[in-house]
């Protein structure tokens, strides 16, 4: 149950902050929870912002029974402590708009 409460918070947490949900995937692993793939944020938003990022990382680690978060992300890197855009090629770019539905990355 907690696994599913830690996840349906976090999505809870990327809605409110305008994310693409369907180019993030959001893993639960005992009270450490994983984003991986790409951040940004929905058609017709401000882009994403490195402060917006480190809000909505805190607003996860809020979460009751968060004990860390990690992010994977393929457009975003933390350097020197700050998070910092990395550009996506034009390829990788062209197959994002498609709009995968990933899975959700289970706890086993």
């Amino acid at each position: 149950m907690e696994n599913s409460f830690l996840r349906a918070e976090t999505r809870s947490v990327l809605s409110r902050n305008r994310i693409e949900l369907a180019l993030l995937r959001v893993g639960v692993f005992g009270k450490i929870i994983r984003l991986q793939g790409v951040l940004r944020r929905t058609p017709g938003q401000p882009e994403m912002t490195h402060e917006a990022l480190d809000n909505m990382e805190r607003e996860i680690r809020r979460i009751p029974g968060v004990q860390r978060v990690e992010m994977h992300l393929s457009n975003w890197r933390r350097q020197d402590s700050a998070w910092k855009p990395v550009p996506i090629p034009a390829m990788e770019a062209a197959e994002l708009d498609l709009q995968f539905d990933w899975p959700e990355i289970a706890c086993p």
